[in-house]
């Protein structure tokens, strides 16, 4: 049986895309002025402000949250007491990829070298720096590099997504990079998710 999916912020540009991947998985959309649909898990592809309220109106399902800014940490550490909760400012199969390899190159790089990232978006991408590109500051910093790394954002167009970490030294750099080149790409990652996070105990990830 396929996971049972409801969308919060079913009707902007990725809940779209989410709803059709999902197919006979789709339970329906989570608005505000209806209860939220039986389902095993809950998307969220909103804002901040709009996962704030929907917090109070779950009843244990499982919660994986794309949406990226100011969240409200505290109310998900709650809900996350009596529920699996997802953290995933990325839902590409590649990003988790470029991280593994952004720890690895600066646990490896000589002490003199430094450390920036630049990533680049859409004109209407309100937040920034993105959300990958601070769960790239983390890596970084788990990995025994700059807790604060320089980062640059670009918002230009209608750039899906770009996210560039550059480790230099004198006479050298080196460059790790993911772009997404189609949106569906986080749609059918947010499936992958949400299958993975209903079969874990509650808590809350941030991978």
């Amino acid at each position: 049986m396929s996971t049972r999916i409801a969308i919060h912020g079913a009707d902007g540009r990725l809940g779209r895309l989410v709803r059709d991947q999902a197919g006979d998985g789709y339970c329906g959309a989570v608005t505000a002025a209806s209860p939220v649909p039986q389902c095993d898990v809950v998307i969220d592809v909103t804002s901040a402000e709009g996962l704030a309220q929907l917090l109070p109106r779950l009843e244990g399902q499982a919660l994986l949250v794309g949406t990226t800014g100011d969240l409200p940490i505290a109310a998900l550490e709650r809900y996350a007491d009596r529920a699996p909760v997802a953290l995933v400012p990325n839902f590409s199969a590649g990003v988790p990829l470029l991280l593994s390899l952004i720890q690895q190159a600066v646990a490896a790089m000589p002490d003199e070298w430094s450390v920036e990232i630049v990533e680049a978006h859409h004109d209407q991408k309100v937040d920034a720096p993105s959300g990958t590109a601070k769960r790239m500051q983390r890596a970084v910093a788990e990995a025994g590099g700059p807790t604060d790394p320089a980062t640059h954002a670009v918002r230009l167009g209608d750039t899906i997504g770009e996210h560039t970490i550059w480790l230099a030294g004198p006479g050298e750099r080196l460059e790790l990079k993911h772009v997404a080149t189609r949106r569906e790409v986080f749609a059918i990652g947010a499936l992958r998710w949400a299958s993975w996070l209903i079969k874990q105990p509650a808590g809350l990830y941030r991978p």
